[in-house]
């Protein structure tokens, strides 16, 4: 049965909406407030968010358990703790100085830094490295595509045995030797499935006692998925010149799945932050009751067509999909316009980004489409997930497709198995609801992940319109080599989203803004482009 709880909320948005374009735009300008002579340290640094997947850096996969896990597990080479664009910028990890990149590109050399230890006074080995990546296949990690042209690893990652002799160590040298050229290997070096972890660390999930730590900060033992975990400082670390020691001495994370009473835990002044999906209505009431930021975040909402199977199979039905969709009524009653509509692939925080216009709302040449493709009254399931902004979403998008003479029927499954079962071939499911937040900042995290044919497999698929286009795969595995994003390279791109989206597998509608929610009494507020609230750059009033 279809839930009319979008029709619902939707009247009642729309009224506020007016009234909250003015506070949208001067919180969207705000800049983070910085340290002043009246500020005082943090102590403890009390957090409220809705769920995690796992605190072990093999598994964690979520945006919220990478924004705990960049505080305490370092990698050869990360990001600055700044905001802004200067956050998307690679810098030195538990490395001397950047790596070393061969003439043809495929060869990396880097140095650790002296002296240096894991959380349990342990030192920090090269060797480490290796066994880290080793434990990532071991372990079946979600990242392993992304280190795959490692000389060896896919060999290790069918065996399971033997070495990874495209990883090689000397002293307190790691040489990474690759099968071809990668141009975003830098950023994906700096992803924490490749933080290094002591040689011998089991290869099981160690979310409930986190293995020892490199950076600021180490999880205690007893932590709970599905209840919180608490962080300390690391009393090995040393500070550099990318990496501060950071301001809270403790850092206390609660879990609580409804955004009202993780909200209120900040009004009443039980905790100093909260990430949780303040509702419409409530934003305006909020605000004046705490500190309210909007990061803006590179995310895509989109709805995805499955390419295989009828009516989809037909570009006509798709491209009559994008013509249907009210992108500027969705952000309104789904977010009370904290985001902004979309038709690319890319968010606009790319320099790859250009502006697709191609499928402004037309509903006489959608229905036209739809009626030359032979799809009149043809069945579809609409898939959602059962969170309330997919299943407003996904109820709204089904309504703009009875709209263009396409009869739906809604699918909604739990949030755990949602995305297992939609990547999954044989489920065969025609159309959905899905979101993509950046893994790291280059192109390839969208196009190579989600849009190319070559690598759909059995199950597990991020590319839900099991779309393929041998001239598109085929430009997507040439810029694989290209190794900097030159104006160029980044007007190569452009048009590889033009192409695609002239296929029209997706109907993108969103780049979302994010709520963070801060208690009143805190002073200095950092927000980082990937991973959100920084530990390093917090202060109390």
């Amino acid at each position: 049965m279809r839930s009319r709880q979008g029709w619902i909320r939707l009247a009642s948005v729309l009224a506020l909406v007016a009234g909250l374009a003015l506070m949208i735009t001067a919180y969207s300008s705000a800049k983070p407030q910085s340290s002043a002579a009246n500020t005082k340290s943090v102590g403890t640094f009390k957090a409220v968010i809705d769920v995690i997947d796992f605190l072990d850096t093999s598994q964690a996969y979520t945006g919220q358990s990478l924004w705990a896990l960049w505080a305490v597990y370092e990698t050869l080479v990360t990001y600055k703790h700044v905001g802004g664009a200067a956050g998307y910028q690679v810098v030195p990890g538990l490395v001397t100085s950047m790596p070393k990149i061969s003439r043809g590109g495929r060869t990396y050399t880097m140095t650790l830094r002296k002296g240096l230890k894991y959380s349990d006074g342990k030192p920090v080995r090269a060797a480490d490295f290796k066994c880290t990546m080793k434990r990532d296949f071991i372990t079946a990690s979600p990242g392993v595509g992304f280190y795959d042209t490692i000389v060896g690893a896919k060999k290790f990652e069918t065996s399971l045995k033997g070495d990874i002799p495209g990883i090689t160590t000397k002293g307190r040298t790691i040489k990474i030797t690759l099968t071809q050229p990668r141009g975003d290997f830098l950023t994906i070096l700096a992803e924490p499935f490749a933080a290094l972890l002591p040689c011998g660390t089991a290869n099981a999930d160690l979310s409930s006692n986190p293995p020892p730590a490199t950076g600021p900060y180490r999880i205690l033992a007893g932590a709970d998925k599905n209840r919180g975990f608490t962080m300390v400082r690391n009393k090995y670390f040393k500070a550099t010149k990318y990496i501060p020691r950071g301001t809270p001495n403790r850092v206390e994370v609660t879990i609580v799945g409804d955004a009202d009473a993780a909200v209120q835990r900040v009004i009443n002044g039980q905790a100093d932050y909260t990430n949780a999906a303040i509702p419409p209505e409530r934003i305006g009431t909020v605000s004046q009751r705490g500190q309210l930021r909007l990061r803006k975040a590179a995310n895509t909402y989109y709805f995805w067509m499955n390419t295989r199977v009828a009516p989809f199979n037909k570009v006509k039905v798709r491209q009559a999909v994008n013509l249907a969709i009210n992108r500027s009524a969705l952000v309104k009653a789904v977010w009370g316009g904290l985001g902004v509509t979309t038709q690319n692939i890319l968010p606009p925080t790319y320099p790859s980004y250009k502006k697709i216009t191609e499928y402004n709302r037309n509903l006489s040449k959608a229905r036209s489409l739809i009626k030359s493709a032979g799809a009149l009254g043809a069945d579809v399931t609409v898939w959602g997930r059962q969170v309330s902004d997919s299943e407003q979403s996904t109820t709204l998008y089904a309504s703009y497709l009875d709209a263009i003479g396409l009869k739906t029927h809604l699918k909604f499954l739990p949030r755990s198995t949602y995305y297992t079962t939609i990547g999954n071939l044989d489920t065969k499911a025609q159309t959905g609801w899905a979101r993509w937040l950046e893994d790291y900042p280059h192109p390839l995290d969208w196009f190579d992940v989600l849009l190319n044919g070559e690598n759909i497999v059995q199950e597990n698929n991020n590319n839900y319109a099991y779309y393929s286009n041998a001239k598109t795969n085929k430009l997507i595995d040439g810029l694989k080599k290209a190794p900097a994003l030159t104006p160029a390279v980044n007007a190569r791109w452009a048009n590889v989203e033009k192409l695609i989206m002239e296929q029209a597998p997706w109907a993108p509608w969103s780049n979302r803004t994010f709520p963070e929610f801060f208690s009143k009494n805190m002073g200095c507020i950092g927000i980082q482009r990937l991973y959100g609230v920084d530990f390093m750059l917090l202060c109390r009033k």
